[in-house]
């Protein structure tokens, strides 16, 4: 029986997938020191919240965190990290774009997956820490190997030159549901850069449906006519979260809570398809 060929962008795939795989693939991690705007720390790890289970580790975890001069976190390998991006590059084939170079996990773990890989990153002090490792996994692969400092968003919004068999992006700082517009729209000029048969890859995006959806949930459980002042109330600091659910409410307007099950595809399917404006 011949393999089914994935959509082009599969909103179901779910990079949070458990496999305990990355605990037998070995990386190369950055080297602890301070890089100028930034701080690469190390430290060890015997138990892990990984995307919301808790796991405990046979031996204790050397990790590494990018730190920010304020002291925010910015990137990391935690396990979590690790598992997301191994699902994401055994989801890989053949050309491959990338968007943010991060600490260098996806494109390790995808080298044995592709013909070649081309690595857009924004922060040319990323490119200056990270490239290296990249390149010395990479070595033994064969694999045509491009890192450039860009930035990927213009890559996409420029006419397509080149057709990739997988377009992977994770340029967004967390996951958040707030960002599911914008990522929409980097993943609609994506599919436009694709080869016939290729495949969009998005970080977490799953997860971030999945909050969606949570979302969706504890609002239509609010009686219709108090869910406008509840939204309101509820995000009184985020508006970008209102915009996202106000058509929501306006959906449903006179839905009863004990029925809102019921709007949860159209939930997901709304959050597929929104973009910016």
């Amino acid at each position: 029986m011949t393999a089914q060929t994935p959509p082009p962008f599969d909103p179901a795939f779910d990079d949070c997938r458990w496999t305990d795989a990355w605990t037998r693939l070995p990386i190369i991690q950055v080297t602890p020191g301070s890089y100028g705007s930034f701080t690469v720390k190390s430290w060890e790890i015997t138990r892990a919240d990984v995307c919301g289970q808790q796991v405990a580790l046979s031996t204790p975890l050397s990790v590494r965190g990018l730190v920010m001069a304020d002291g925010t976190l910015w990137m990391s390998d935690v396990p979590q990290e690790r598992l997301m991006m191994l699902n994401n590059a055994q989801a890989s084939r053949g050309r491959v774009l990338v968007g943010g170079l991060g600490l260098g996990l996806y494109p390790q773990y995808a080298l044995p997956y592709v013909e070649s890989l081309r690595i857009v990153e924004r922060e040319t002090a990323v490119c200056r820490l990270v490239e290296p490792i990249v390149r010395m996994a990479a070595a033994p692969h064969g694999v045509e190997l491009v890192v450039e400092v860009d930035d990927v968003e213009a890559v996409l919004c420029a006419p397509p030159t080149t057709r990739y068999d997988t377009i992977f992006l994770d340029i967004w700082d967390k996951l958040d549901a707030a960002h599911l517009p914008a990522v929409n729209l980097l993943r609609d000029r994506a599919l436009a850069h694709l080869a016939p048969g290729g495949r969009v890859l998005l970080w977490g995006y799953r997860w971030m449906v999945r909050l969606f959806e949570q979302a969706c949930e504890r609002l239509l459980s609010v009686d219709p006519a108090a869910r406008s002042h509840w939204l309101e109330d509820m995000t009184a600091d985020r508006p970008a979260v209102r915009a996202l659910l106000l058509p929501v409410v306006e959906h449903f307007a006179e839905l009863p809570p004990d029925e809102s099950s019921a709007a949860l595809d159209w939930c997901r399917e709304y959050a597929v398809r929104v973009t910016p404006g």
